[in-house]
């Protein structure tokens, strides 16, 4: 696997949220989500932890029971079989690491 140019790989849909796995292997996955302003990821658990780190935009993360406001550069972790999500208060895309691979 070799450079990904994650710019490249934005888009949007004012139906629901775009997700996109830009690298999936045997011990990991990273997935691109981009949602549109007022959109959400439900809450939801995975078994593996997952690290989501705002590209652009603004919104929230859900955590547990704890919402984070976040913007660019904002970065949460979510421990295995955590609750979690995010809505966006403008156009945001986020890029979600799953270690290990689900």
């Amino acid at each position: 696997m070799g450079k990904i140019d994650v710019k490249e790989q934005i888009e949007f849909s004012k139906e629901k949220y775009v997700s996109k796995i830009l690298f999936d292997s045997d011990k990991a996955r990273v997935v691109l989500f981009c949602l549109e302003k007022g959109q959400e990821v439900p809450l939801h658990t995975v078994e593996p932890q997952v690290i989501m780190l705002v590209i652009s935009g603004k919104g929230s993360f859900t955590v547990g029971d704890k919402i984070y406001k976040v913007k660019p550069d904002s970065l949460a972790v979510c421990e295995s079989k955590e609750a979690h999500g995010m809505k966006a208060d403008e156009q945001m895309v986020v890029l979600a690491s799953i270690v290990p691979r689900p």
